[in-house]
């Protein structure tokens, strides 16, 4: 016998109330377990039959023993099978002593195999959700970054499911600013407090979420306080481990005061497109797409990283039949999101570079400052710019050998307008190959290059073969800021 309540959270809760063995309910039955199922089959043979009306009035005094006078309006009866003559009697001694509230049959409303506790749980798991079950995320003001727990409904109030059915709710979830560890997931019936308390936690799930990334997940629930967690590679639904109040009430204390955001990232390049091959160009351009891409990666709306570039080559050039003389600098890619900057990227195209001195780097710096993205300087904006080239930028006037820019523009006063608008500009320069040069003109060049170079990576530098795409990317990227403990709920909506 199997007694059933209602408990906490309105979740059906059932215990073990007594049973006993035929042979103690009623000792006329044979104590050969293979001859006693014969007999309650109702069997007949060589064997004394069991006396029907002897057998009834075991059965119900039997009941009348274990079933209290409380129960006796709440009593569902779980039939076997048809065709067992003595089980038939059986029930039909409960159905004239109670007020029967249900009665199931195996095979029909139940599975056919299997325990009484096991059918019973079948059934109550067909029983109406009468709570809310709740999946609790942490969320982050925009504003102020104050972190508080948010209530996302799983499944509602009144949700019933059929035999064997189950129902599911797909969430998307965000990542925080930590990482390693897998998130959070604690599931309650009802709606608790911000300590966890006043509501009942049925589960603790756990799933791998990256730092900023965002997954969507799949619960799955199989009954009233039955929630489970489908794998996210396999798909394959698992229980989490059963939700201790203490556990709960410590994950949701421990949250962090502040998540502060850092200042978004504007970033510009100037890429020398002109090389002495194809593959040395093709290398810088790939650099930047692969940056990008990592860029991409922690904000892909353009809305906390910016992206924006510059492509520029020798003073005088012949792409083709039809480029015209004099193209220095490609049209600008304004400041946008990584997507767009890819997309823009995909045209520009390499050309042999005529002299191995100086590019129209000075140009280049011009056209990014012309274009207005540096703009005013403003707290909430980090604003970059990172010359990627081999050749150092042209001088104004011609000094010896090294070539002048046709229009005298001076790199240096284009240098300190963009870093008096508070654009910090960094360097990803070739190193120097060839022989070394030992001439006075050649000395004098190389000379220029070297503080040319310098006075361009004052501010930082990075190095081909050494710093990857995503170191560069890592160093770039304005770190965030946490006040207090790190959070280990996932988050409802992206940080970003």
């Amino acid at each position: 016998m199997i007694k059933v309540s209602i408990g906490e959270g309105g979740i059906p809760r059932q215990v073990d109330a007594g049973s006993a063995k035929w042979i103690s309910v009623a000792p006329i039955l044979d104590s050969h377990e293979d001859i006693r199922r014969f007999q309650l089959a109702g069997g007949v043979g060589t064997l004394q039959p069991v006396s029907r009306t002897e057998f009834d009035t075991t059965v119900l005094h039997w009941l009348k023993a274990y079933i209290p006078p409380s129960y006796e309006h709440s009593v569902v009866l779980l039939t076997s099978r048809s065709g067992w003559g003595l089980l038939e009697r059986a029930a039909a001694a409960v159905r004239t002593a109670y007020p029967l509230r249900a009665e199931l049959r195996r095979g029909g409303a139940v599975a056919a195999q299997g325990t009484t506790a096991a059918a019973v749980r079948e059934v109550l798991r067909t029983a109406p959700l009468l709570v809310d079950h709740i999946l609790v995320l942490a969320l982050a003001d925009h504003d102020t970054g104050a972190v508080a727990t948010y209530h996302h409904t799983l499944f509602p109030a009144g949700i019933r499911l059929g035999r064997g059915e189950t129902a599911t709710a797909e969430v998307t979830v965000h990542g925080g600013i930590g990482g390693g560890e897998p998130l959070k997931l604690p599931v309650f019936v009802g709606r608790p407090a911000p300590d966890g308390s006043g509501a009942l936690p049925v589960a603790l799930h756990e799933a791998p979420v990256g730092a900023l990334e965002q997954v969507r997940l799949r619960f799955v629930l199989r009954g009233p306080g039955e929630v489970e967690l489908a794998d996210t590679r396999t798909g394959v639904p698992r229980a989490g481990h059963g939700a201790v109040a203490a556990e709960v009430s410590a994950l949701l204390t421990r949250l962090p005061h502040r998540i502060l955001r850092p200042p978004a990232l504007e970033l510009h390049f100037t890429v020398e497109l002109s090389g002495a091959e194809r593959t040395e160009t093709e290398e810088r351009l790939a650099f930047v797409r692969d940056l990008v891409l990592a860029l991409a990666r922690h904000d892909e709306t353009g809305t906390a990283v910016r992206t924006g570039a510059v492509g520029h080559y020798d003073h005088q050039i012949h792409e083709s039949s039809h480029t015209p003389r004099g193209m220095t600098v490609l049209p600008p890619i304004p400041a946008g999101s990584p997507a767009a900057t890819l997309a823009a990227l995909a045209g520009w195209r390499p050309a042999r570079r005529g002299q191995d001195l100086a590019s129209s780097l000075e140009d280049a710096l011009g056209a990014v400052r012309a274009g207005g993205a540096p703009g005013a300087r403003r707290e909430d904006v980090r604003r970059v710019l990172l010359v990627v080239a081999r050749r150092p930028p042209a001088q104004p006037k011609q000094h010896g050998i090294h070539p002048a820019c046709p229009l005298g523009a001076d790199w240096r006063t284009e240098l300190g307008r963009l870093r008096a608008a508070g654009v910090r500009v960094i360097t990803r320069a070739d190193p120097v190959t060839g022989p070394p040069q030992h001439d006075g003109p050649g000395l004098a060049a190389r000379r220029y290059a070297e503080e040319a170079w310098a006075e361009l990576s004052a501010e930082g530098s990075f190095h081909p073969g050494r710093d990857s795409a995503a170191d560069v990317a890592g160093a770039l990227t304005p770190p965030w800021r946490l006040e207090g403990p790190p959070c280990r709920l996932a988050f409802a909506t992206p940080l970003i």
